[in-house]
């Protein structure tokens, strides 16, 4: 789009073709994105979309959100129209993934609920939510309200499902199958195959059967020329919050490069990224054609939390928002692939002391879902590796002039191993142990990675002509 003039020209266009129902299905939709406060004024799409690009979730640079939403309200004559004019481009646009899919489904649910089950709904809610709150109100609406008395949220649908299923047994199959189908997703965060953490069990000898058992499982096709993209997102500057910069990050970057190229990879590093910045070059990979690659590498340097990785703004983005990106359903030319995310980031403002001798009791390693997930379940989210830089709630560590201790030793382990025909996942328990023996200089502090995966074959790169850097 050439200018600003004529982005707005295309909103307008838009403002004019939707209904008012529509324009609050489009404030539903954005909830997650903007606050309720600024959502309770809007009263046309308008107003929605300067909120959006006030918050600079839409521009004349990224205009994919508007498509998204417009593609949620199955608006597809309206896309095929801005699209063909080219008043939008449509390069990537179709992987953006701002709206949630838990918000999408309960979009998709009220779609399918007619008035008379509309009304019995509220009838259930008689002694739930005040009758100002019932009156008037869509179903929407009523979602909202449920979410604000703590009643419904992303990982809790029970609720839901009791007043559903009642009136309409469909939709409460639906409702099961959602919170079944997002387990296929938390099982990448919770239902993680944990490698053992003692380096007795990391270095002991396996008999024959078992080695012949190893040699059996099945390796994923490593025969490009090019192994597949590397993107580095690596932020050092937290000026625009109350963060540290994180000094030594550079030396990480470099070692990445260096060693990931060597590998085979294509290289592409982002420096100091927002949210914004983050979700957007994850959507541009997703949009790239994989089919010659044999995998995909991200590799994210940042500040974090438990659930997340920090933009350069100190605005989380979230593990789930980061695997959903690669998806099948978002970009299919990486089907049966691996997907493999090297994550340095603090995931708690925890020390870890030495000799602890049980830093996680198993009634407190991570909270894991209740609902069953047969093995069957998770092809969707299959085909993944996180290899994290520390264990839940704990720091990790940063040295100014050396870079830290995880990437570190994962670029050494790849160097030494890889020619060896070592498979990733015992580099990495190579690189547990070299990290869990190490302290600061106290003497005091430990850090324990963990790699994290739904991996279906073995990952072994091929070995490089070229020298070890």
């Amino acid at each position: 789009m050439k200018t600003d003039l004529e982005f707005q020209q295309v909103l307008l266009k838009v403002q004019e073709a939707l209904t008012v129902d529509e324009v609050k299905d489009l404030v539903f939709l954005c909830s997650e994105l903007l606050s309720l406060k600024d959502l309770s004024t809007v009263s046309s799409a308008r107003q929605l979309f300067t909120l959006l690009g006030n918050r600079d979730l839409l521009s004349r640079e990224d205009p994919s959100l508007v498509l998204e939403l417009l593609r949620i309200l199955k608006r597809n004559s309206l896309i095929r129209s801005l699209t063909s004019e080219e008043v939008i481009p449509t390069n990537g646009t179709k992987y953006s993934q701002l709206i949630s899919t838990y918000r999408q489904f309960l979009y998709e649910l009220s779609e399918s609920i007619c008035e008379q089950d509309l009304k019995n709904i509220k009838f259930l809610l008689l002694k739930t939510l005040s009758r100002k709150k019932l009156e008037d109100t869509t179903l929407l609406q009523l979602f909202l309200e449920l979410e604000k008395e703590g009643l419904l949220d992303e990982n809790n649908l029970d609720f839901l499902e009791k007043i559903i299923a009642p009136i309409n047994p469909s939709l409460g199959k639906r409702i099961i199958q959602y919170k079944t189908e997002s387990c296929k997703i938390d099982v990448v965060k919770d239902q993680v195959n944990r490698l053992n953490l003692t380096e007795g069990a990391a270095a002991a000898s396996r008999d024959q059967s078992q080695n012949s058992l190893i040699e059996n499982i099945q390796q994923y096709e490593m025969k490009g020329d090019k192994r597949g993209v590397c993107l580095i997102i690596n932020n050092y500057d937290f000026k625009k919050c109350s963060l540290r910069d994180r000094d030594g990050t550079d030396i990480d970057k470099k070692s990445l490069e260096v060693v990931f190229e060597w590998l085979g990879f294509e290289v592409v590093t982002e420096q100091n990224c927002d949210r914004h910045q983050i979700l957007h070059v994850l959507r541009d990979l997703a949009a790239r054609d994989h089919t010659s690659a044999d995998c995909v590498v991200c590799c994210v340097l940042s500040h974090g939390k438990i659930e997340g990785i920090l933009g350069v703004d100190g605005k989380i983005v979230t593990y789930r928002e980061l695997i959903e990106t690669l998806s099948p359903s978002q970009c299919p030319s990486l089907f049966e692939k691996p997907k493999l995310f090297f994550i340095q980031a603090c995931r708690g403002a925890n020390d870890q002391p030495a000799a602890l001798p049980q830093i996680f009791p198993d009634d407190e390693v991570m909270p894991v879902s209740d609902a069953a997930v047969p093995r069957d379940s998770i092809p969707e989210m299959a085909d993944y590796l996180f290899a994290m830089s520390t264990v839940p709630n704990y720091v990790s560590y940063r040295d100014k002039d050396h870079g830290t201790w995880f990437i570190q030793s994962l670029c050494d382990s790849l160097k030494m191993l890889v020619p060896r025909g070592i498979d990733l996942l015992s580099i990495l328990t190579q690189v547990n142990s070299d990290v869990s023996k190490m302290t600061d200089k106290s003497g005091l502090k430990k850090q324990m990675p963990q790699p994290e995966f739904t991996l279906t074959k073995r990952v072994v790169f091929p070995p490089p002509k070229t020298h070890t850097p």
